[in-house]
């Protein structure tokens, strides 16, 4: 595994010189499998938080010419098992700018910045679960608005330590090159292949010491099925950067994951598309019971255009299956602008 690291990053050079050799022509394509794309909002799994998300691109998320993209996702999390609580709340902001050569080869930068403070959204949630005669899985024992890690001895029950959630705040900076393969095809979905590293300017010192370079890869496709049914899918690898073991603290890493996203969207006009995505990630911690199983994340929202050259979404985040190991709720606002 420790061989990967450097085939990776020789693997994003290479596309980037190799395709560089048609990046400037001229292409008349048109985009007859694009539509209006996804909701561009990465996992919001717990341990998937602590280092590179892989982004999620799909074929005509980076047009030709310059962009700026801006988005913030505002997640809850809850999760109590006889060893651990977790009891915070996440921002997870990204900014950046990307360049289209054509309408094959686009590469973008951006810096990323994950928050951690105490619950704001408590008292929606729990009212809401009790409106609709759920369960709260024994959250409203506790005072709301609290931004805590917990660790418990499973036998006893007793705390044995409880840390700040400031403790995960972490950021990067994330260099990305994307390459589509077959993009205005009428009876073949568009492809797209492409690479990320991920630079740590601050990581979550409870879980992880130093900084390190993560790498990603993801292939993307999208169809057009007819006017009103377009599907997305999205496949990717994560290798993190090694760590010294000892410096590990609290949770044991591991160094790879993958990623998987399907997505459907209905478009309501030229301007506005309705969608629902579903994100399955395998786990990133070691033996952790309930943070070591994969996540599953459900997003529906909506896709729309703000005048000629801006594009916003807005989705909604929930956890299924697994619900340690993914938010509790989340809000996700994005807005792209062409230059």
């Amino acid at each position: 595994m420790k061989q990967s690291g450097p085939v990776i990053a020789r693997f994003i050079v290479v596309l980037l010189v190799t395709a560089s050799s048609t990046a400037f022509g001229s292409e008349n394509s048109q985009e007859l499998n694009y539509g209006m794309g996804i909701l561009n909002t990465r996992s919001q799994s717990v341990a998937q938080s602590f280092r590179l998300t892989l982004p999620l691109l799909v074929p005509g998320d980076i047009k030709q010419g310059w962009q700026t993209v801006a988005q913030a996702t505002w997640t809850n999390v809850w999760a109590q098992e006889r060893s651990y609580l977790l009891d915070y709340e996440m921002l997870d902001s990204t900014l950046g700018v990307s360049y289209g050569f054509n309408q094959r080869l686009g590469v973008s930068v951006m810096v990323d910045s994950r928050s951690y403070f105490g619950g704001k959204m408590d008292g929606f949630i729990q009212g809401f679960h009790d409106l609709l005669g759920l369960d709260q899985n024994n959250r409203d024992d506790y005072r709301k608005g609290r931004a805590v890690i917990s660790e418990y001895d499973p036998v006893t029950g007793n705390l044995i330590s409880q840390n700040s959630a400031h403790e995960l705040n972490n950021s990067g900076l994330n260099l990305l090159v994307n390459y589509n393969f077959i993009h205005d095809n009428r009876v073949l979905p568009a492809v797209n292949i492409y690479g990320v590293a991920r630079y740590a300017f601050e990581s979550a010192d409870i879980v992880t010491k130093g900084d390190g370079l993560d790498l990603g890869l993801g292939i993307g496709l999208a169809k057009k099925w007819n006017s009103s049914f377009y599907t997305y899918g999205i496949a990717g690898f994560t290798l993190y950067d090694d760590q010294d073991d000892t410096q590990q603290t609290i949770i044991k890493l591991k160094r790879h994951q993958f990623t998987g996203l399907f997505a459907m969207a209905y478009p309501l006009s030229q301007n506005a598309s309705v969608l629902a995505q579903y994100l399955y990630s395998t786990s990133v911690v070691e033996t952790l019971h309930g943070l070591d199983e994969p996540s599953h994340e459900l997003h529906f929202g909506l896709k729309f255009r703000v005048g000629k050259r801006s594009v916003m979404d807005i989705s909604i985040i929930e956890n299924i299956i697994s619900m340690d190991n993914s938010p509790d709720f989340g809000v996700h606002l994005g807005w792209r602008l062409e230059l």
